[in-house]
């Protein structure tokens, strides 16, 4: 777990390196796009709420020397560098071409302060799962997590990314950003039930509600 003092100082380093993206390229080139330019101009933050919930919890329930975090749709990476920094191997899978530029660059910058990251920090271009079928990022020691992939994908895509779960020892996702937005408490409900029906419980995660998501951590129904 990174201590209270070490994120602070993450989060300032984080912010202060896309201050300068920003400033130097804009908001479209720099690949932060819109939604990383509120975080940096209004909210003055580079770590959000959720990164900060989600790194808690997965640092509270799973084990870095064990177990690793593939995190799908990590835009620039500000979760995917804070697990690093925590001490997990994780793999950011981006789907977008410029986020992914900006990603590497917050990367880049973040192995210059603390070199230990680059062998545990793994940046990929692509789109779950198609990027990792094959490789050793699906199997039982690994988190998925999924983190504002509200997309509209097709149904197709949703059921085969579902069918996948109970390879990994546990996914993290938001049931209102998975594969589409969904509002209404009756859609997300219906989310869980879909993939509790692939013999998964769900524990949600009641603290991030006050920060309007919905995640929920799933697991086989034998490894609670």
């Amino acid at each position: 777990m990174v201590d209270a003092a070490a994120l602070s100082f993450l989060d300032g380093y984080l912010y202060r390196v896309m201050v300068e993206m920003l400033r130097s390229e804009g908001t479209q080139e720099s690949g932060l796009y819109d939604f990383y330019k509120a975080r940096i101009e209004q909210e003055r933050y580079a770590l959000s709420g959720y990164d900060r919930l989600l790194l808690s919890y997965l640092s509270a329930n799973f084990d870095n020397d064990k177990q690793k975090v593939l995190h799908a749709g990590i835009g620039v990476g500000t979760l995917t560098c804070a697990l690093a920094l925590a001490g997990f191997k994780v793999a950011g899978l981006e789907r977008d071409r410029g986020r992914t530029i900006a990603a590497s660059r917050v990367r880049s910058a973040v192995i210059e302060r603390w070199p230990a990251i680059e062998e545990r920090y793994q940046l990929m271009p692509g789109t779950f799962p198609t990027t990792v079928i094959g490789s050793d990022w699906i199997d039982n020691r690994t988190i998925l997590v999924f983190t504002n992939c509200g997309s509209d994908w097709p149904e197709e895509l949703t059921n085969s990314i579902i069918d996948l779960f109970p390879s990994f020892c546990g996914v993290v996702l938001d049931a209102r950003l998975f594969g589409k937005v969904r509002d209404s408490e009756e859609e997300r409900q219906a989310l869980v039930s879909r993939i509790q029906s692939r013999g998964l419980a769900a524990s949600p995660l009641s603290e991030t509600h006050r920060l309007g998501a919905y995640y929920f951590h799933f697991q086989r129904q034998a490894d609670e």
